[in-house]
């Protein structure tokens, strides 16, 4: 360990910045013992808004200037193992799921009618290949159709007061009394039967208005091709579901 100017010099070969913990300067240290600089980093970082902004905006200006860099990086790491890029990107999705998914949803709703349009351009374009792609992926995980089945059914138990389960038997309640008032047939085509797969229609959706879900004079039963038919001719734009 040598001096300079009356300063201690770090201990390691070839390095002449000055000691700031056991004989070695802060960018030995911070090799030797990143986890104790990333506690204290995340620490400032959360507790100091200014600090905060100045490093969202330095990481801005660093990925812009190397942005074909970056991607070409990213493209290599991924080619060269996609299993274990694979397994990174959940691991990193999983810690970070809240902060992630609301940075998905003010991207979603800031870009939302291109979404839609694209969206929709591409479901015209490949809706064969879709729709197969769905109905293998329901018949082989039914565990996931359930799953998120009862999400929803969840959510819209909320309204009631009631349970999941509760719910779900009351919207079986309520499209067994449209099928005795329409007759068991589609009230637009007329089709009965298996081969029509018959569904209940709310009126006024659920997303407008979920008080009106169980309401009798707020359903009609359509055949599964007119449900669609239905549903597709809506001129209604929804905002975010509150």
């Amino acid at each position: 360990m040598s001096r300079r100017k009356g300063r201690t010099v770090c201990s390691e070969e070839g390095c002449t910045n000055f000691v700031v913990c056991d004989g070695i300067c802060a960018k030995h240290d911070y090799a030797k013992n990143p986890q104790k600089y990333r506690v204290k980093q995340n620490a400032k970082y959360a507790n100091d808004k200014d600090f905060k902004e100045k490093k969202k905006q330095n990481a801005s200006k660093r990925y812009y200037e190397k942005k074909e860099y970056i991607k070409k990086q990213v493209k290599e790491k991924r080619e060269k193992d996609m299993p274990a890029y694979r397994k990174y990107c959940r691991d990193y999705y999983n810690k970070n799921k809240e902060h992630l998914s609301e940075l998905e949803r003010k991207r979603y709703w800031k870009n939302r009618e291109y979404k839609l349009a694209k969206a929709r351009k591409g479901y015209q374009k490949n809706k064969e290949k879709i729709l197969k792609r769905t109905k293998a992926y329901k018949k082989s995980h039914p565990e996931k159709v359930r799953e998120f089945a009862f999400k929803r059914y969840k959510l819209e138990s909320e309204t009631f007061g009631i349970t999941a389960d509760a719910y779900r038997y009351a919207i079986m309640a309520w499209k067994g009394v449209l099928m005795k008032r329409d007759g068991k047939k589609c009230v637009y085509c007329g089709k009965k039967g298996k081969r029509a797969r018959l569904e209940a229609h709310h009126i006024i959706y659920k997303k407008t208005n979920r008080k009106m879900a169980l309401i009798e004079n707020n359903g009609v039963i359509l055949c599964h091709k007119c449900h669609r038919e239905v549903h597709s001719l809506n001129p209604i734009k929804y905002g975010k579901r509150k």
